[in-house]
């Protein structure tokens, strides 16, 4: 019985090891397969001698604004990978982060918002801005846009913009 216990052992892990080489080299329709966990950090796999990161479930969820120029009426909005800089007819924005977008393309970031009056501008004049609130939402290469203050509240304007078009801005004179 012994010696029957020590073969059964074998044989099980024998098998075990076995379904863990299959499931490791198992492959989908693109040549890479996962496990789903909570793993941090990006799963590394090998895939034709080559190493690819696949993104974690947070990574994969998290879509980010098209980098680019955002034109609409009265409005212009530049996304980089760092910033964005809006440009209204008498005023400018910044939002000091990239922009992510949810499920539903929808945003909510703060940012600031600074009047401009025409005429020069003064030696050492430049305003901080005032803290606002860009909330919208993207669908295809259409944005609703809206800016809000965050301190009192105030609606600062709602804009239609478009990926890609030129903006129509007429500076404050």
């Amino acid at each position: 019985m012994n010696r029957f216990r020590k073969s059964t052992v074998i044989v099980f892990l024998f098998l075990v090891g076995t379904a863990f080489q299959f499931i490791g080299h198992a492959h989908t329709g693109d040549g890479l397969a996962a496990w789903k966990h909570d793993h941090p950090n990006k799963i590394q796999f090998e895939c034709e001698n080559k190493m690819v990161g696949l993104p974690n479930d947070s990574e994969s969820r998290k879509k980010k604004l098209p980098v680019g120029l955002w034109g609409g009426e009265h409005i212009s909005m530049e996304v980089t990978d760092q910033r964005t800089t809006i440009e209204y007819d008498c005023a400018h924005g910044t939002i000091n982060q990239r922009i992510s977008l949810d499920r539903k393309g929808r945003f909510n970031v703060s940012g600031t918002h600074s009047p401009e009056r025409g005429g020069p501008v003064r030696q050492g004049e430049q305003s901080a801005g005032n803290p606002v609130r860009f909330s919208g939402q993207v669908n295809g290469k259409t944005m609703k846009l809206s800016v809000r203050d965050s301190v009192t509240k105030e609606l600062v304007g709602d804009f239609t913009l478009v990926y890609g078009a030129e903006p129509r801005l007429r500076k404050c004179l």
